[in-house]
This record gives structure tokens, C-alpha cells and sequence, in this order.
């Protein structure tokens, strides 16, 4: 008869604790981790690569892939996803991981360049729509508000490994925000019991994660445009003639600058109140945003406006300014309840490189030649 050691249990399930608890901290010491790079991250596209970076690539949650939807107008779209398409790809970044050893905020910000080139799985899980009714786990994370794992008749088309799949809601204020989802296609063991915790556990920080985002987006939004006109405001003209000049100055294109100063406004808001002056300063506007592509047109400031031109000389300048000088000034405007206004102006442009060695001396060379216009009779364009 052979003889069984009675502590032979015991051990195993003293050791089968152990590793859990040695999982847990490290699980608690990942979520750690990817709750600093959200915080650093504010607005939403780097959120949601910081948090489906942790989920992934080995340094994270170890799943193979991860991918976030939101839902949008009664449906769950695809907003971006980490991982490997294929086998193929799989094994060229895995070696890439295994060479270089990188900690999780440098895979991050090393990602969020490669970002700017989508893979194949990040592309096909933004062009993706699903239903709220549908039965995959996504779907089902969503409706029931709650982990769901190794469920769901629906795969989407295969995109998903059903056996390994989790798939937890994002929990924000009073709703549900959307599903983060993940998998471990190539292979893997469906995830333990800690690596489920923590990865709910994240989803939960990441509801909450993607409303800050959303609303930081929004009020730098409302930072950046002016609020009566629709332009850019002083702070994104200032913003994006660094970037220009900085680049002209690096032999990349050229940068044309127009500056416009409303003739005469002072004494049409004297003249007719404040109201007709705002009513004229939305109308110019309107006009503006209407003959520029988007991030040209700002307002400097009061009356005056700036164009800002990429790629332009100073040939095209003039063309330019001519094109916009009478889009602003033809035809008269008709103030609601008010006079019907002819809309003057006073134009002048300057060239980066040409007349300007940086971004100040642009901006001096434009409004030298804005206050030649003016000098000259106002309600004319000239440049430098």
C-alpha cells in the first residue's frame, strides 16, 4: 500500500498562494505604472495608446492585443488597438521587445511615433462599428456593465480569440463609456484570476481616464479658437507660426504671413454700438473661414487678423491676398436690424525667408507693410 504525505496539499496550495500573491503585486505594480502614464497623458488619442500599451507587449498585462471602443450615436466604434495582425508580426516585434528590454513608458512614447503609421489590426478595429445588441464580448461587456470573459457567439469575423478574450466596460460618470477589450491570440492561456482583477480594475481608471481626455481636447479647443469669429485665437496663431518658422528656417517650405486691420472700426462701433461691431467681426469670419483651408485664418487681436500661408512665396502671396481681399470686402453686409455696412480693410504680407530671418521679423516685416497700406489711403493690400 503506498503512503501519501498528508502535507503534500498543504504545500501545493501554499505554493499556488504564493504565486498568486507574487501575480497580484506585480498586476498592482502594472496598473500603477499605466495609471502615471494616463496622467501624464491628457489628451485622448495618448490616453488611450497609455492604456492599451499596459495591456500588451509583455512589459504590460501580457495580452497579445488590446483595442478601445466608444460608443458613439447608438453604436461601439473603434477608437484604437495595440498588437499584431499576424504571426508574421507578432514574432518581428516580440524579437524587437525581447532585444531592447524597454520599460512600459518607453514602449509608450516609442509607440506613440509609430502611431502616426498605423498597423494593420489599429486599422481595422477604426473602420469597425458594433452593435450594442450584438453578441460579442464586447457587446455584452457593454449592455451588462461588467467583465466579461471567454464569451460570446460573435468573434467579429475572427478578429477576436473567443477562449481568451476579456472584455470590460469603461465606466465614467453615470454611464457607460465604451468597451476595452484584449485577447491572447498566438497561443496563449486564458488570463488568471489577478490578471482579470487588475484588468477591470483598469478599465474602471480608463472610463474615467477618457472623459478627463475628452474634456481637456474640448477646453483646448475653446482655448484655441475665438469664440466670435471662429478664427484661430492669438494663442494658436502663436502656436503655429513657431512651428512654421521653425521649419522655414530649416530649409523646409516657406511661410506667408498677411496681417488685416478693419478700417475704420473704431468709429463704425462708435457710430452704431458694440453689437453691430461684433456682428461685422463674425461675418469677416465666416468670410475668412470660407476662402482658407483649415488652422490659416486667426484673430491677432481686436479688429486685426492674420493669415497664415504654408508653402508659399511671395508670388503667391500676393495672389493669395488678392483672392481674400475680395472675399472680404465684396459684397456690402447687412447688419440684422442694423445699417447695411461696407466691409474696408487694410492688408499686408511678408515672406519667411525673404524679408524676415524668424517668426518676430515676420510679423514686424507684415506690419510695415500693413501700415504702408494704410498710409497710403487704407482699403488695400501690400507686402513687404
Amino acid at each position: 500500500m503506498e503512503l501519501v504525505d498528508a502535507t503534500d496539499g498543504v504545500d501545493d496550495e501554499a505554493a499556488r498562494l504564493r504565486a498568486e500573491v507574487v501575480g497580484l503585486r506585480h498586476a498592482i505594480a502594472m496598473l500603477h505604472e499605466i495609471s502615471t502614464l494616463v496622467r501624464s497623458a491628457q489628451e485622448l488619442e495618448p490616453t488611450l495608446y497609455a492604456l492599451l500599451t499596459g495591456v500588451t507587449a509583455g512589459v504590460g498585462l501580457s495580452m497579445h492585443r488590446a483595442a478601445i471602443f466608444l460608443e458613439a450615436g447608438g453604436v461601439l466604434r473603434g477608437a484604437g488597438a495595440v498588437g499584431p495582425m499576424d504571426e508574421e508580426e507578432k514574432d518581428r516585434v516580440w524579437r524587437s521587445i525581447e532585444r531592447e528590454s524597454p520599460d512600459l513608458k518607453t514602449l509608450y512614447e516609442a509607440g506613440l511615433e509609430e502611431r502616426k503609421r498605423p498597423g494593420p489590426f489599429d486599422r481595422l478595429v477604426r473602420a469597425l462599428t458594433i452593435e450594442l445588441r450584438g453578441g460579442s464580448a464586447v457587446a455584452m461587456a457593454y449592455r451588462r456593465g461588467e467583465l466579461v470573459t471567454g464569451a460570446g457567439d460573435d468573434d467579429l469575423g475572427g478578429l477576436f480569440d473567443a477562449k481568451t478574450v476579456l472584455a470590460s466596460p469603461l465606466r465614467g460618470e453615470g454611464r457607460v463609456r465604451g468597451v476595452l477589450v484584449a485577447d491572447r491570440r498566438f497561443g496563449g492561456r486564458p488570463a488568471d484570476a489577478p490578471t482579470r482583477l487588475v484588468f477591470d480594475l483598469l478599465a474602471d481608471h480608463a472610463g474615467r481616464a477618457v472623459e478627463t481626455a475628452e474634456r481637456f481636447e474640448r477646453l483646448a479647443a475653446e482655448a484655441r479658437t475665438d469664440a466670435l469669429t471662429g478664427l484661430g485665437s492669438r494663442r494658436s496663431f502663436d502656436e503655429r507660426l513657431s512651428q512654421l518658422a521653425a521649419a522655414a528656417r530649416l530649409d523646409g517650405p516657406p511661410v506667408g504671413l498677411l496681417m488685416i486691420d478693419l478700417d475704420d472700426f473704431k468709429r463704425l462701433n462708435d457710430t452704431h454700438g458694440h453689437p453691430v461691431g461684433d456682428a461685422v467681426l463674425a461675418e469677416v469670419g465666416r468670410r475668412l473661414l470660407g476662402t482658407l483651408r483649415p488652422h490659416e485664418g486667426f484673430r491677432y487681436g481686436g479688429e486685426e487678423l492674420a493669415v497664415l500661408l504654408r508653402g508659399v512665396g511671395r508670388d503667391g502671396l500676393g495672389r493669395a491676398a488678392e483672392r481674400i481681399f475680395e472675399a472680404l470686402t465684396r459684397p456690402r453686409f447687412e447688419v440684422p436690424a442694423g445699417p447695411l455696412v461696407e466691409i474696408r480693410c487694410s492688408m499686408g504680407g511678408a515672406v519667411l525667408p525673404g524679408r524676415a530671418d524668424d517668426a518676430e521679423g515676420l510679423v514686424r516685416a507684415a506690419d510695415d507693410a500693413l501700415l504702408r497700406a494704410k498710409r497710403e489711403g487704407k482699403h488695400r493690400y501690400r507686402l513687404a
